[in-house]
């Protein structure tokens, strides 16, 4: 394993980073079974890799050059946000209001085609924290052995074939009638797998339902308090965090929380259908989850899931298309890699 950042670039997100380089030292301590380096990607190094400038296809020309000294990199550990550790900003396969598509993908390959990862990618944001970046590095498994669901009404029987592998999809949540204000908080409290189909914003914090031309406020930051478990999220922007701290962003806000071990989402517009089949986003996540029950890491689960739906969107129509392609690009995975969930069998 690989962790990476960029020693000046981190300085001027979190100040002091002296406390976050021992934490490090104390996690890669607690990963016996994984062979890890950390190294800053603009300082010179026990590797003599040459140190470069803080831009994404340079940091991935460095990861490459890491490779070569010390053998194959299973996982990749990025701590940073975007001004630490930039996201590739690649052409947008779809006729949307992206105008690129940001993406950790590329560091996640070894050669030129983005789409299909060849080793697992997962990224620290800073949130201009040190402790933020420290409590990523510490978190366990809750093994509560429970799951929680909320969509937009108008996707409910598309998110209930997502939702069926970690839970009872009669008991998955709708927004109408959830709205923010009727959120309990205790429905995010004591979960092994949190999962929201939802609309998000690019621009507001919240998160909302929908049941025709109605657009309630499903979820807002203040509803997430003692959250545990694994998030994924089909929400637009679900992933975006430039800019944005715990208070304007509920990817942070969750990864805020002692007991949230990761957050997977979308950086920009993402797709899904109304029914099943499943396909774009709704496969994707469905696929994670799976791969999260049979008990693989939730770096592992990330990069089969998007291995999976490729094969599949390949034996459809024997291409990927301009959806497929944003989907597999757009999704990201937030928090340490290798956490897992250990137990297999659910209940909602």
């Amino acid at each position: 394993m690989l962790i990476l950042s960029g020693k000046k670039a981190l300085h001027k997100q979190i100040r002091d980073i002296r406390p976050l380089e021992k934490q490090i030292d104390e996690y890669i301590e607690s990963k016996k079974g994984y062979k890890t380096v950390f190294c800053y990607y603009d300082m010179p190094n026990k590797l003599r890799i040459k140190p470069v400038k803080k831009k994404a296809k340079s940091i991935r020309s460095y990861v490459m050059k890491v490779e070569k000294k010390m053998g194959t990199i299973d996982f990749l550990l990025l701590l940073g946000g975007d001004d630490v550790i930039p996201f590739f900003r690649l052409d947008n396969p779809c006729d949307d209001g992206d105008e690129a598509v940001l993406s950790d993908n590329p560091y996640a390959s070894r050669d030129d085609n983005f789409i299909i990862p060849e080793r697992v990618c997962a990224r620290i944001p800073d949130n201009q924290s040190v402790e933020f970046m420290k409590k990523q590095l510490t978190k366990a498994n809750p093994s509560q052995k429970k799951a929680f669901g909320l969509t937009a009404k108008i996707w409910k029987r598309a998110s209930e074939n997502v939702y069926r592998p970690i839970g009872d999809p009669k008991k998955l949540k709708t927004s109408p009638p959830i709205t923010s204000d009727k959120f309990r908080k205790a429905w995010l409290q004591k979960k092994d797998f949190l999962y929201f189909n939802v609309h998000g914003s690019k621009i507001s914090a919240n998160w909302y339902g929908q049941q025709g031309a109605e657009y309630p406020v499903a979820m807002q930051p203040a509803n997430i308090k003692d959250a545990s478990g694994i998030v994924a999220s089909e929400a637009c922007y679900g992933a975006y965090i430039i800019g944005k701290s715990q208070d304007d962003a509920m990817s942070l806000r969750f990864l805020d929380q002692d007991r949230v071990l990761g957050f997977c989402g979308s950086t920009t517009i993402s797709y899904g259908p109304s029914a099943p089949p499943s396909s774009e986003s709704d496969l994707l996540v469905k696929y994670f989850f799976e791969y999260l029950q049979q008990g693989m890491t939730s770096g592992e689960s990330l990069k089969n899931a998007k291995l999976d739906f490729a094969r599949k969107a390949l034996r459809r129509h024997g291409f990927l298309d301009d959806d497929d392609q944003k989907t597999l690009l757009q999704f990201v995975l937030y928090g340490d890699p290798t956490i897992r969930v250990q137990d297999n069998v659910m209940r909602s």
